[in-house]
C-alpha cells in the first residue's frame, strides 16, 4: 500500500511537470482563456490521479469498479477538450467556462447519482449479510441439536425446521428481527425439550418454525 502511494505520487509529479512543460514551452501568448484551459488540464490529472490513490482503500475498493470509467472518461475528454483549445489558442472565454463547467458539472453529477447508488447498494451488502449471518447461526444451532437425536422421526421431525431455516430468503426487504427472536425461540424450546426428553411439542414448534419461515420470505 505504501509503495503505491509513492508511485501514485511520483505518477502525479511527472504527469504534472511533463503537461506543464509542453504547454508553456510551445505557448506564445497568454490568455484568460487559455489559463483556464491550462487550469482544467492540470485538473484532469488531479482528479484521476487521486482517485487511483483513493480507490487503492479498502473502504474505496466497493466504489472502485463503477466509478473508474466515470473518472476516467472525464479525465480524458477534459484533458483532450483543454489540449486542443490551447493548442488551436481559443481566445473565447464564455466558450471555455461553459465547455469546462458543462462537463465538470456533468461529472459531479453523475459521480453524485453513482454514489449514492453505492450507497444503497453497500447497505443492501450488509443487510444481506446480516441476515445470511442469522440464518447460518440458526441452522447451526439445530445442527448442533440434530447430533443428539436418537431417535428418528424425531429426527425427520426437527430436519424439516432445518432445511426450512437453511432456505429462509437472505435479501429480505423488512426487518425481521421479531420473527427472528420467535424462531430462535422455537429453536430453544426444541432444544429443551430434547434434553428433557419430552418431545411431545417438536411438532407445534416445527410448524411454528415453518409458518414463520414462509411469513419471513415473503417479507
Amino acid at each position: 500500500m505504501k509503495n503505491n502511494k509513492i508511485l501514485y505520487g511520483l505518477i502525479f509529479v511527472v504527469s504534472l511537470i511533463v503537461t506543464n512543460t509542453i504547454v508553456f514551452v510551445t505557448t506564445k501568448e497568454f490568455t484568460v482563456a487559455k489559463w483556464i484551459n491550462i487550469a482544467f488540464l492540470n485538473l484532469a490529472i488531479i482528479i484521476l490521479l487521486v482517485f487511483s490513490i483513493m480507490s487503492d482503500k479498502k473502504e474505496y475498493s466497493f466504489m472502485s469498479y463503477f466509478r473508474l470509467p466515470i473518472v476516467a472518461t472525464y479525465s480524458i475528454v477534459t484533458f483532450i477538450l483543454s489540449a486542443l483549445f490551447i493548442a488551436f489558442n481559443l481566445k473565447s472565454v464564455a466558450i471555455t467556462i461553459v465547455v469546462q463547467i458543462l462537463c465538470l458539472g456533468l461529472f459531479v453529477i453523475i459521480m453524485s447519482l453513482n454514489t449514492m447508488s453505492n450507497n444503497v447498494a453497500k447497505e443492501n451488502m450488509k443487510t444481506d449479510k446480516n441476515n445470511y449471518n442469522k440464518i447460518s447461526d440458526m441452522s447451526k444451532k439445530i445442527e448442533i441439536i440434530l447430533e443428539t437425536v436418537k431417535d428418528r422421526d424425531v429426527y425427520k421431525k426437527i430436519e424439516k425446521a432445518y432445511d426450512d431455516i437453511k432456505n429462509a430468503r437472505v435479501n429480505v426487504q423488512s426487518d425481521t428481527a421479531e420473527i427472528d427472536d420467535e424462531i430462535w425461540q422455537s429453536i430453544e424450546m426444541i432444544e429443551n425439550d430434547i434434553r428433557n426428553n419430552d418431545t411431545n411439542k417438536i411438532d407445534d414448534q416445527v410448524t411454528k418454525i415453518h409458518n414463520l419461515t414462509i411469513q419471513r420470505n415473503r417479507m
